[in-house]
């Protein structure tokens, strides 16, 4: 299968090995508009300045698309017009609406649209939702997740990223995008949500949060929480998902030095004095790279062959979003959103 990749970035790198790694796919052209990073790919593929002519002129079957958020709706469509197959990065898009535009595209097309939430394709990720769904925990009761980053260092001033209106919101849907999906995957659909916001970065406009923290409550019954910064000074490495259920608790992140997936249940053991044990991440999820990336490409490049729904199609990951507009509408109200709510808002 011929790929080809769009956006040059740390995410478009990702795709790059990704590709590289797979013995079933090849990296036939890239496209950015620095010429140095494009420089690096001279004579090992074709290299475009325009993604358009890239559509147009390149031999790739399907196309990956590492481009700021603004871009991913109408770059998608374009695509998927040219004959091209599509993975786009996350946040699929800046709204349900824009959403709904690529899903109709793809669909008239005929081509494949997966969305790179390479979360799901981690092997931790795989096996925390398979022992949730093992029903080891027993009920899962509450949930809660964040994930703090310093954007500075990577984004600088003036960015695209720190622009509400390009990026679609700040560091919810720029960061705990990831947490936002991976909580549907894992626990499942939230019903209702309480979200508050803080703008306190002087790099950021146009409604980006830099802080952002979200009550949940999940159709099962059990509540969570989400927290998530792009501003934080240092801070410590922190644990991305916490898993509390009545008969077992489950988490991701550090734990006596080593960072992983623990867990300590009724059914390991009932003594006290019993501690959390690593999970066996190969027993829950055999056969996984290490470099979710490339799990994520397999994955992309088997549906197209075989002609399968991708686990993040178009029409699936719409829901991701759906939720965090959930979250913006109730950080704008002050006041809790659930799905009837946002039906409403929706059809007005």
């Amino acid at each position: 299968m011929k790929i080809g990749i769009v956006g040059l970035g740390w995410p478009g790198q990702q795709h790059v090995r990704a590709v590289e790694e797979l013995e079933d796919a090849e990296l036939t052209a890239v496209c950015d508009m620095d010429p140095a990073k494009r420089g690096a790919f001279e004579g090992k593929c074709a290299a475009f300045d325009d993604p358009d002519r890239m559509f147009r002129d390149s031999d790739a079957d399907a196309v990956v698309l590492a481009i700021p958020h603004h871009l991913h709706a109408d770059m998608t469509i374009r695509a998927l017009e040219a004959g091209k197959h599509v993975l786009i990065e996350k946040p699929m898009a800046r709204s349900v609406a824009e959403c709904r535009r690529m899903i109709e595209a793809s669909e008239r097309t005929g081509k494949t649209l997966m969305v790179a939430h390479n979360w799901r394709y981690t092997p931790w990720c795989v096996a925390a939702k398979r022992i949730v769904e093992s029903g080891e925990l027993g009920a899962i009761r509450a949930v809660r997740t964040e994930w703090l980053l310093n954007f500075r260092p990577s984004f600088p001033k003036g960015s695209w990223i720190y622009n509400g209106d390009l990026a679609g919101g700040g560091a919810i849907v720029s960061l705990a995008i990831h947490n936002v999906d991976a909580l549907r995957y894992i626990v499942g659909e939230v019903e209702e949500v309480f979200t508050k916001q803080l703008f306190t970065d002087d790099w950021s406009s146009d409604g980006a949060e830099n802080w952002a923290m979200c009550q949940l409550r999940f159709d099962g019954g059990a509540i969570g929480h989400l927290f998530t910064g792009y501003t934080p000074f240092y801070p410590p490495d922190n644990g991305m998902l916490y898993v509390y259920g009545e008969r077992g608790t489950m988490f991701f992140g550090p734990w006596q030095g080593e960072t992983g997936l623990w867990i300590r249940s009724a059914s390991r053991s009932e003594d006290p004095e019993a501690g959390y044990e690593r999970v066996e991440i190969e027993r829950h999820a055999p056969g996984m790279a290490g470099h979710a990336q490339t799990n994520q490409m397999r994955h992309f490049l088997d549906c197209l062959k075989n002609g399968r729904t991708p686990e993040t199609d178009g029409r699936e990951i719409v829901k991701t979003i759906e939720l965090t507009e959930m979250m913006y509408e109730s950080g704008r109200t002050g006041k809790p959103v659930n799905r009837t709510i946002a039906a409403g808002l929706e059809s007005r």
